[in-house]
């Protein structure tokens, strides 16, 4: 199971259900996908066979490091103008991101991100990610990119879903891989922030539009895929959707009064 990350897309949520559905000494979290996730390859032949579960922010690929035994990718995506905003607002809040320190000390704007090009990340990243297109600089993703990113999902990601349906996914995810508790509690959620047209003025959404046309793309065709594949397996699903949030409900509220019963981001 390799479960691909992408930045502000209900990771932490998802996170915490993993760790509790799989033996955390069989879960590796991949880390620093900007720098090329160091911490993956240092391991070694042995310590790579012990993995069950890989996840974390990592471009597509990462499988081709590991022995060669049958494996599943699964992943969300996100509207891109909420997922930048979201992701700018997290610099903000955050220290501990690569680039929060930076980011205080010059005030960049969420203007300054695309005029400056200062980081990858808001540029067409959901892309970049299942393209295994990292290195590619700022401006220069493009419908090679974009294909090759649905190519990847078409053959290696039976299941695909997107953030503004999370509950559906979590149904479709754990019915197929037997999943005991899909619950979750929501993690590193700014309950502040209003809808994303407000708060952002019309030059500001231009320009995240305009870096992120391809992830936009992607993010459509997703939504679309995720919506035939559910209708396809999960035909009660407003059903099941009930029952889902009512039991979610009463765990969220149980594991509040445990905050170290799980650990999404150990």
């Amino acid at each position: 199971m390799i479960f691909l990350h992408v930045p502000k897309t209900a990771g932490s949520s998802m996170r915490g259900i993993l760790y509790m559905n799989y033996k955390k000494d069989q879960i590796f979290l991949a880390r620093e996908m900007w720098k090329g996730n160091p911490n993956f390859h240092r391991l070694i032949g042995e310590q790579k066979k012990n993995i069950s579960l890989l996840m974390g922010h990592m471009p597509f690929g990462l499988h081709r490091n590991l022995p060669p035994e049958s494996f599943e990718y699964f992943t969300l995506v996100r509207d891109p103008i909420d997922r930048i905003i979201s992701l700018y607002k997290h610099i903000q809040r955050f220290p501990d991101h690569h680039f929060a320190a930076e980011m205080k000390e010059h005030n960049y704007t969420l203007s300054d991100f695309f005029n400056l090009k200062l980081s990858p990340a808001f540029d067409n990243c959901q892309v970049r990610m299942l393209a295994d297109a990292m290195n590619v600089p700022f401006g220069e993703i493009n419908e090679t990119h974009l294909q090759t990113a649905i190519s990847n999902l078409e053959k290696y990601f039976p299941l695909a879903g997107v953030q503004d349906q999370f509950d559906e996914f979590i149904i479709l995810l754990a019915a197929r891989y037997q999943w005991r508790i899909p619950y979750y509690r929501r993690m590193k959620v700014n309950r502040g922030r209003r809808n994303s047209d407000a708060e952002i003025s019309e030059g500001e959404k231009s320009l995240i539009l305009n870096y992120n046309k391809l992830d936009e793309e992607l993010y459509k065709y997703v939504k679309n895929r995720f919506h035939t594949t559910l209708l396809n397996s999960e035909p009660d699903i407003e059903h099941k959707l009930v029952k889902f949030r009512r039991r979610n409900k009463w765990f969220s509220r149980l594991i509040s009064l445990l905050p170290n019963a799980v650990s999404p981001d150990a």
